[in-house]
């Protein structure tokens, strides 16, 4: 039996991770939403063993019930992805469209939620209940009673943390959501043979004697102890969490650890009560006690949560950032959890069974059974709603946890109320204890806003956390380094903003190139939404554009948009404009719930890695947003590339691509990608955007002042996406199958980055020009100190070493700001006066240096008489050059004139010349530019194969290896040649 109620236990939390996966996607991932879950999974639970409580009373053959409960639950599990499929397509396509004008919308989605998943919920609530009656009735008392109730309690809740851990770190990377809730469905199947089995080899137990009346008041008492007891224990969980959230990071693999954590420690309590049965008398007395020891350990807790930055910082400085040292990360993120939650954790699961004993000896007999259990859960959803609802937002976190445990301190006192040795005693544990919590349970600012999952630093060095609050889903705080003013979420930085006497930071290219974008290709963005609040500057900046009628911004957590009013003028419009309207709410409830058609929809949430908003990459969410854009409408979507790798960008692009045919890739702020994704054609840029001068005020700081310096950001069409997308190979991102939410938070660790996009534009060799996706263009001669991205500062040293190569110098500004290039400049100009075999190797590595930063960000006409026709080599000496010279001259001045078919025969003459006189990387280059020129033809190269050494070192070979045989197809036809 305990065998069979621990996989009961383990099918039950991949149930509840599994739906809380599920009804996300329909309810939203909101403080409110995820509370309302837990209260469906508890309130039905609570149903179920109040239902078993009423039945089970003179029934016989009670583990054959057990057995049919269980089967039920596995049959409903098998069909549960079939039906949440048929419920979602009735739903998005004819009810919610139908209600949501009467305002009905997010009452549907949750009858239908509570539907879903309610059944089961009374089910399982009947099983502990239905098991431990049968048990109780093969003559165990007394002693046995309590190791009866302890045993099961321990089974079950071992089971359901290995539950935790198994749903998110074995099915769901593997099968995904429909093969996680598949395998609970079939374990529960396995559970009611094995109950059958039982219930056939032993014969059935006795029925007991009616339960006498007993204290009436007295076991009303325990309800309200148990039920309070439990409310103070969720408090507890939550406000762990949420804390730990802030030092370990907020993801999926985090959360299911502390989950584990926690449930580890209510079985152990089972474990406890079982192996003290013998010992357990008076079960009122030993209830009070460990209410009393729960609330003492609960105060503990907060000095050590106040330690764990310290700890999680040692951990991310000792480990290696690769795959091996996240996986020593997430087993030292489960002791931290361990270290703070068991042990009070241990003393609440010891409550379950010892109220359930305290009621059974009042008289309550077998109904006790399932009173207390329904009293538990019913406390679990006070406790819930409460503390996210109510204590967090007027306490704060830590006030919370002291209050809760207190609570749980006053509980024990109550039923030690008759014992003044046992109030003395506990009055001496609690004490210091509290006195600890008080003295040093006070949490750093700077800690907790240090994002030391991410930095390795427990602390910001060299800043001021203005203000913080703790919301209901993260703790939002601002901060002040220098001039800067940064908004962060659990530490991590949101949104960054400098003074207007500072240069612009990265994030306030990409908000307002976010809000440039659509105002510049649509031509009337009158109903416009903005997923993401972040500092308000997007929001700002759209405002700025009267043909702006409404923008409707949608925020997750309520203290982000309170505390970014921080950013004061800089962000107004967004505050005070009467065409802003702010929902605090879950993007998906929302758009699924309204039935406004959109012009310009643009999404800019949080990083993927953060638990809940992968789910706004995937196939599914763009489905849903196609469908609430007008005809004509437009998708604007920000992606991230650092601290996230190319399989998983490229996942994510897959889902946008299914969903919409065109798409524009643009680079905003270092790391930062935008797509536009139109529901047509992909419009032009229309430079009616810049006749209004508040938008252009804005746009000026950035350098967006243009339409040419907007489309200088370009890198190129779905043709090109959909290439790097094949190269990966990846699956569109589903719903179904999280796999950035699972895989984002490992490449975060290790600090990887999905550059090779952002790359292409300034890129050294003309990657974009030859494949035609971005049409080489003469821009301004920007100053170093205004560039602020480094697809810029790639332009403006292109610009340089041109200039330099045709008045024979570098320049003072070179000299001053990239004095490595300025060197190679000045050495490349010294060879080539006396250009030699031996000095060869030496020369064609400084030409490499200087033709690789200056040929890609440049057009032809810029580079003449600098790559082509060069001023700087004398013509007279050009028969004493030696013939690799030549050929390499010959090469660059190919790729310079953007000519494919001449520059793959020079590039692979080149190769096959004497690899001691072409330095490696000048034969590098030569590669790229071969299998490069290759794919802007629709051909094939051979290259790469030849000399895979060489090519390993470059990931840009091995994605135009990739490319499908008909090149990108973004302009072929202006290469095609006889």
């Amino acid at each position: 039996m305990f065998a069979l109620f621990a996989v009961s236990g383990l099918a039950a939390l991949v149930y509840q991770s599994i739906w809380t996966h599920y009804l996300g996607l329909q309810l939203g991932h909101a403080a409110y939403a995820q509370t309302l879950v837990l209260a469906i999974f508890m309130g039905g639970m609570a149903l179920g063993a109040h239902w078993a409580s009423r039945w089970s009373p003179g029934r016989r053959r009670l583990l054959l019930a057990y057995a049919a409960v269980e089967a039920l639950v596995g049959l409903a599990g098998l069909l549960f992805h079939p039906l949440f499929l048929g419920w979602s397509e009735l739903s998005q396509t004819i009810l919610l469209p139908a209600a949501g004008p009467l305002g009905l919308g997010p009452a549907l989605q949750w009858i239908a939620g509570a539907l879903l998943i309610l059944p089961q919920c009374v089910l399982l609530g009947a099983t502990f209940p239905l098991l431990a009656g049968d048990w109780l009735r093969r003559g165990h008392s007394g002693g046995e009673e309590a190791r009866v109730l302890g045993g099961l309690y321990f089974a079950n809740s071992f089971g359901a943390a290995l539950g935790a851990l198994v749903a998110t770190f074995l099915l769901l990377p593997r099968i995904g959501l429909p093969g996680a809730v598949a395998v609970a469905g079939a374990l529960n199947l396995l559970v009611a043979l094995g109950a059958l089995m039982l219930a056939r080899r032993h014969p059935e137990p006795t029925l007991p004697s009616p339960p006498s009346a007993g204290n009436a008041p007295v076991a009303r008492r325990l309800l309200a102890i148990a039920a309070a007891s439990s409310a103070c224990s969720f408090v507890y969980e939550i406000v762990w969490v949420r804390l730990l959230n802030q030092a370990l990071g907020t993801t999926l693999h985090s959360f299911e650890l502390m989950l584990c954590a926690f449930i580890l420690g209510l079985a152990l309590g089972g474990a406890a009560v079982r192996g003290l049965a013998a010992r357990i008398g008076d079960a009122r007395r030993w209830a009070g006690a460990m209410q009393v020891a729960m609330g003492a350990a609960a105060l503990l807790s907060l000095p050590l949560l106040a330690r764990s930055f310290d700890w999680v910082g040692w951990l991310m400085q000792s480990l290696a950032r690769n795959d091996a040292g996240y996986a020593l990360y997430l087993l030292g993120s489960a002791l931290v959890a361990i270290v703070i939650m068991l042990p009070a954790a241990l003393f609440a699961g010891t409550t379950l069974p010892l109220f359930t004993l305290a009621l059974r000896r009042e008289g309550g007999g077998e109904p006790a059974l399932g009173r207390i259990y329904a009293a538990n859960t019913l406390g679990a959803i006070v406790g819930v709603l409460a503390t996210v609802h109510l204590l967090i937002p007027l306490l704060g976190l830590r006030g919370a946890l002291l209050l809760g445990a207190l609570g749980d301190i006053a509980l024990g006192l109550a039923l030690l109320a008759q014992r003044r040795n046992a109030l003395f005693k506990a009055t001496l544990l609690v004490a210091p204890c509290l006195a600890l919590a008080v003295l040093f349970g006070r949490i750093d600012p700077l800690a907790q806003a240090s994002a030391v999952y991410r930095t390795g630093e427990a602390s910001l060095s060299g800043a001021r956390v203005l203000s913080m609050e703790d919301g209901k889903t993260a703790t939002i705080s601002v901060v002040q380094r220098g001039e800067g003013l940064s908004i962060l979420s659990n530490g991590k930085p949101d949104a960054s903003i400098t003074s207007l006497r500072s240069p612009p930071t990265g994030d306030e290219a990409t908000m307002l190139m976010l809000a440039a974008l659509p105002l510049a290709l649509h031509p009337a963005p009158r109903e416009v939404a903005m997923i993401g609040w972040g500092s308000g500057l997007s929001t700002h900046a759209l405002l700025a554009s009267q043909r702006v009628e409404r923008l409707t911004s949608i925020e997750i957590e309520a203290a982000m948009a309170r505390q970014a009013r921080a950013f004061g003028e800089r962000v107004q419009r967004a505050y005070l404009d009467p065409r802003s309207i702010l929902h605090i709410d879950d993007a998906r409830t929302v758009f699924a719930g309204s039935p406004l058609r959109y012009d310009v929809i643009i999404s800019e949430p949080s990083n993927p890695w953060v638990s809940g908003v992968a789910s706004l990459f995937t196939v599914e969410f763009y489905r849903l947003l196609r469908g609430r854009l007008a005809e004509g409408g437009l998708l604007v979507q920000w992606m991230q590339t650092y601290e996230l790798d190319d399989a998983l960008l490229a996942s994510m692009l897959a889902a946008l691509l299914e969903v919409f045919s065109e798409v524009e890739a643009y680079a905003a702020g270092d790391g930062d990608l935008i797509l536009l994704a139109p529901t047509g054609p992909l419009p032009a840029v229309l430079p009616a955007a810049w006749g209004e001068p508040a938008l252009v005020a804005q746009l000026s700081r950035v350098g967006l002042d243009t339409p040419r310096n907007l489309l200088f950001h370009r890198i190129g069409d779905a043709r090109l996406l959909r290439a790097f997308v094949a190269w990966q190979a990846q699956p569109a991102h589903s719903d179904f199958l999280p796999r950035v939410a699972l895989e984002a938070p490992r490449a975060r660790f290790a600090g990887r980055s999905s550059e090779l996009l952002q790359s292409l534009i300034g890129h050294g060799l003309p990657v974009l020009d030859l494949l035609g996706c971005r049409p080489p263009q003469a821009l301004p001669a920007w100053r170093w100190d205004g560039l602020g991205s480094a697809q810029r500062q790639r332009h403006w040293l292109a610009a340089e070493l041109a200039a330099g190569l045709r008045g024979g110098a570098a320049s003072p500004a070179l000299l001053r700001e990239l004095p490595a290039y300025a060197a190679s400049l000045e050495s490349l100009l010294a060879l080539s006066r006396r250009l030699d075999r031996a000095s060869l190797p030496l020369w064609t590595y400084e030409l490499a240096v200087v033709a690789g930063a200056a040929l890609g960000p440049l057009p032809p006409s810029t580079l003449q008489g600098a790559l082509i026709g060069p001023d700087w080599l004398d013509p007279d000496d050009a028969d004493l050059r030696p013939a690799e010279a030549a050929l390499a001259l010959s090469m660059l001045d190919a790729a310079a004139r953007r000519d494919p078919p001449a520059l793959r025969r020079w590039a692979g003459e080149l190769l096959e010349a004497d690899p001691n006189l072409i330095s490696p990387l000048l034969r590098s280059q030569a590669m790229e530019l071969e299998v490069l020129a290759a794919a802007a033809l629709g051909q094939r190269s051979d290259a790469a194969r030849r000399e895979p050494e060489l090519a390993a070192r470059s990931p840009l070979i091995g994605w135009l290896s990739r490319l499908p045989a008909e090149g990108t197809g973004c302009a072929r036809a202006a290469y095609t040649r006889p």
